[in-house]
């Protein structure tokens, strides 16, 4: 092993140096090391360094963490002692045994829930391989703000868009209806000689209603996603307001051989929400889950309180799941996999949720089911948030 230049020539005139000259240079190369341990240390990306053996040499405070253990416990011991998730022990089995060089592989883990870059990089001295760098970052809040950012463009593009447009059909929209109207008083008058005509007319018209009607609604979603909202907030039992939707939809869901289990937590502190639009968020999610359920499927909905004192509502199905290849895309606008959706009912929840100061989540698998995770403020951190107590204005400060 080649040493550095400094060291070379202290090795040279080892002999010559007195007892005083070697201590400062101890101190000299002891305040060194602790400068690039520090350096090391105060690094945001997780490090392992390992020998050509595949033993740790170096490990990073951030690697520790990402990997739980104690540096102690891995310091100079095989690689595959360390304690990493399936998903990344399989890219560095593969990479360290064909001496792959990896940058910036995407790495999502299950267990946490976490998205990572992993890269792994050959030590080389004269050629040879030495060992490797292995490097981990976590960028899981940096997709969740490209997806934020993502659905803000989306939401702006919607609201430019569809905000003229929607006027623009509703008007034409209800003209036909209530000529549908006249035509349907004015077959009254044909004699009783046409009733086959009459009675095919009538079918004609029942068929163009219902088509008008589907028109409105996906207008009406078109609206309410661009529209600003005009909340009514008080402070609500989230327990309750699941209740009450579960007992509205309970018709629906016994028909379609769906049972719903409630997991609540009675100790919930309260939330400062507008019911009626959380219901309709917390219908949407629900009738998508339903849709995604064979007959015989099931919905469980838990609510439960954070450490740090906030409310979650998880909405948990056991259905065919969504595919990962289209799980960043199930919040843009008008993007659906259903053939009757209009691609707009998980837009309005996401507005809602936001709307109200909340946070959504998506997790699934595919052929797993699906779990929505709704965050809400609880009741005191929502107070800082409002005007309302005193202006009775009951607006949402953006945090």
């Amino acid at each position: 092993m080649e040493y550095s230049g400094f060291i070379q020539k202290v090795f040279q005139k080892l002999g010559k140096l007195d007892i005083d000259k070697i201590k400062e240079i101890m101190v000299e190369l002891s305040t060194e090391k602790e400068l690039y341990k520090l350096v090391f240390d105060s690094m945001i990306e997780g490090v392992i360094v390992t020998n050509k053996d595949n033993k740790v040499i170096l490990i990073n405070r951030v690697m520790e963490g990402f990997i739980s253990v104690s540096k102690n416990r891995v310091n100079l011991q095989e690689l595959g002692s360390c304690n990493f998730d399936p998903e990344i022990e399989e890219f560095l089995n593969d990479a360290l045994a064909n001496n792959q060089k990896i940058l910036e592989e995407e790495v999502h883990l299950r267990r946490t829930d976490k998205t990572y870059t992993l890269s792994i990089l050959p030590l080389l001295n004269e050629g040879e391989t030495e060992g490797h760098v292995i490097i981990l970052v976590d960028i899981t809040e940096k997709k969740m703000r490209e997806f934020q950012l993502r659905q803000a463009e989306s939401l702006a593009a919607l609201t430019t868009l569809s905000a003229g447009v929607a006027h623009e059909i509703k008007n034409p929209l209800t003209s036909i209806d209530i000529h549908i109207q006249l035509l349907n008083r004015e077959i009254q008058k044909f004699k009783s000689n046409n009733i086959e005509v009459v009675k095919n007319i009538k079918n004609f018209l029942a068929i163009v209603k219902e088509e008008i009607d589907r028109l409105n609604s996906i207008v009406q979603d078109f609206l309410f996603a661009v529209r600003p909202m005009s909340l009514s907030l008080s402070k609500q039992n989230i327990n309750g307001i699941v209740r009450d939707l579960v007992d509205f939809l309970k018709y629906e869901l016994l028909e379609a051989d769906i049972e719903v289990k409630l997991d609540l937590d009675d100790k919930l502190p309260d939330v400062v929400v507008d019911s009626k639009y959380l219901k309709q968020a917390l219908l949407n999610i629900i009738k998508n889950s339903a849709e995604a359920i064979r007959s015989g499927g099931k919905i469980r909905i838990k609510t439960e309180e954070e450490k740090d004192g906030d409310v979650v509502i998880h909405i948990m199905d056991d259905g065919e799941g969504i595919p990962e290849s289209i799980m960043s895309k199930i919040f843009e606008p008008y993007f659906t996999t259903r053939k009757s959706g209009t691609g707009l009912g998980l837009v309005i929840v996401y507005k809602i949720i936001r709307e109200l100061g909340g946070d959504l989540a998506v997790k699934s698998e595919e052929g797993e089911g699906t779990v929505f995770r709704i965050k809400l403020p609880v009741f005191e951190k929502k107070k800082k948030l409002l005007t309302f107590e005193e202006n009775n204005e009951g607006q949402v400060v953006n945090r």
